[in-house]
């Protein structure tokens, strides 16, 4: 089971420790404003500080290279499952119209989406929309699957992720990440038929990847490096 916590560092600030049992070493990531630490559940406080001070100051320079879009009516996302944009209005109140994947945020013409509190609650209303149409596409296509090869897992969830597509526990339980609808239908379907391997091989062992070759009908690993193309932390 993953734990998350967060610590405020007093040389690399604000940083998330999530707790992972499957995990063989530990691994950094920079995000705007916070550091992603993913580490095994018997790493100790010790070998996170040894971590930090090896990758710590390469973290930093990645943060400060990192920039967020400003969300404002140039914005836009357009993938094949989920599209989002912004448009003016006439009206005084923000509101969101939704048909199938196309999301639309209408705002009062002329208002200033330009402060860190209106971008901030901006990024919120995309990740609530992703979330609701994560939830209409990823768990009856996780179903699908799970009959279809005949691998079987206890629950599904979904969650804003941005360190990893999807995650497995030893009691079949699946967690999926919000973004993934942002990706083309082969790499959705490739994290899915991974997560749904591990209920039977809890590992990445040869095992693991003839079995995940077999339910992709391909070497598993080409879309393994596809899959790297991509981010999950858009946001």
């Amino acid at each position: 089971m993953l734990k998350k916590s967060f610590i405020s560092h007093p040389e690399y600030g604000n940083i998330e420790i999530t707790r992972n049992p499957r995990a063989r070493r530990i691994i950094l990531r920079a995000r705007p404003n916070i550091i992603c630490i993913t580490m095994p559940t018997l790493a100790t406080k010790k070998d996170l500080e040894r971590a930090l001070e090896i990758h710590g100051k390469k973290l930093l320079a990645q943060q400060n290279d990192i920039q967020l879009k400003t969300i404002d009516v140039a914005y836009r996302i357009d993938t094949t499952h989920f599209t989002f944009e912004l448009q003016p209005h006439s009206g005084d109140k923000f509101f969101i119209k939704h048909n199938g994947r196309h999301y639309t945020l209408l705002c009062p013409a002329g208002i200033n989406l330009q402060s860190a509190e209106r971008q901030a609650w901006l990024r919120k209303v995309i990740k609530k929309s992703l979330r609701h149409r994560a939830k209409e596409i990823l768990p009856g296509r996780l179903q699908k699957l799970s009959t279809q090869h005949g691998l079987h897992f206890s629950n599904v969830s979904l969650r804003d992720s941005h360190s990893r597509w999807g995650s497995c526990s030893s009691q079949g339980n699946i967690s999926l990440s919000i973004y993934l609808v942002l990706l083309p239908d082969e790499l959705i379907n490739y994290v899915l038929l991974h997560e749904l391997c591990h209920t039977v091989e809890m590992n990445h062992s040869d095992s693991f990847w003839a079995l995940l070759d077999k339910v992709c009908q391909c070497d598993s690993r080409t879309l393994r490096q596809a899959l790297k193309k991509y981010k999950c932390d858009i946001l």
